[in-house]
C-alpha cells in the first residue's frame, strides 16, 4: 500500500519515522507546497502539489496523512485531500499504547511511547505527540493537537482545533474549548474557554482576540 504525506517539514521528520515504523507501506511519497523544493526527502520522491498524486499512485490509489504541525494549515490540507478522493491514514507508532475500546479518526497520527486509555475517541486528523497521556473516557475533538509529555486526566473534552503545550496537564472533567491554547506546562483545574490562552499553575487565561478565532477556523475547514 501506498502513503503519501503532505509537507516536508520538521514534523513530517517524525511522522515518516512512524509511517516506516508501522511496515505497512511498500511506497512512501510527498506533497509539498513549497515554492522552492527538493527532489527527494529522507529518501522518500517529493511529488509536488496535490494534482501530482494520481500520476505516482498509480493503480494503487494509497493513502494520505498531512504531516504538518499546524492544526489549522493542517485541517485545510486534510480538507483538500479528502475532496480528490483520498483515503485517510491512521499511524500509531509502535510503541504507543493504545486501549482496544479506544477510537482514531481517519488521519490521526499517534506518536511514541504515548498512552491512549479506555473508551477514549479521539477525532479526525489529530496528533497525539511523543509521550501523550490520554486517560479514560475522554473525547477530543477533529485538528487538535497534544503535544509531546501532554496529559489529560479521565473524562477531558478538547474542542476541535486546540492545543495542548508540552507537558501540560489537564485534570480530571476538565473542558479545553474549541481553538484553546494550553501553554507548556500549565495544569488547567477546571475550564478553557473557546478561543482563549491558558498559562500557569494553576492556569489563568492570558488572552481570547477575535484575530484568534478567525485564524482557528480557516474558511471551508473540516468540522
Amino acid at each position: 500500500m501506498k502513503l503519501l504525506l503532505w509537507g516536508a517539514g520538521g514534523h513530517a521528520k517524525v511522522v515518516l519515522d512512524i509511517a516506516r515504523a508501522t511496515g505497512a507501506f511498500t511506497d512512501i511519497g510527498f506533497l509539498d507546497d513549497a515554492e522552492k523544493r527538493e527532489s527527494c526527502f529522507r529518501g522518500c520522491p517529493i511529488l509536488g502539489s496535490l494534482s501530482c498524486w494520481r500520476s505516482w499512485s498509480g493503480t494503487d490509489p494509497g493513502h494520505f496523512v498531512v504531516s504538518i504541525g499546524c492544526n489549522q494549515t493542517r485541517a485545510s490540507r486534510y480538507r483538500a485531500a479528502v475532496q480528490e478522493g483520498l483515503p485517510a491514514a491512521t499511524l500509531v507508532h509502535p510503541s504507543a499504547i493504545l486501549s482496544p475500546s479506544a477510537t482514531l479518526g481517519e488521519g490521526t497520527v499517534v506518536m511514541a511511547r504515548a498512552v491512549i486509555q479506555a473508551d477514549v475517541r479521539v477525532g479526525r486528523n489529530c496528533i497525539i505527540n511523543t509521550g501523550a497521556i490520554v486517560e479514560h473516557d475522554c473525547v477530543i475533538g477533529d485538528h487538535v493537537h497534544l503535544a509531546p509529555g501532554a496529559v489529560l486526566g479521565g473524562s477531558v473534552r478538547v474542542g476541535e482545533f486546540a492545543l495542548v503545550g508540552m507537558g501540560a496537564k489537564v485534570l480530571r472533567g476538565a473542558q479545553i474549548g474549541e481553538g484553546a491554547v494550553v501553554g507548556a506546562g500549565a495544569v488547567v483545574l477546571h475550564e478553557v474557554p473557546a478561543y482563549s490562552t491558558a498559562i500557569g499553575v494553576p492556569a489563568r487565561i492570558a488572552g481570547c482576540s477575535v484575530a484568534e478565532r478567525e485564524a482557528a477556523r480557516p474558511s471551508g475547514a473540516v468540522s
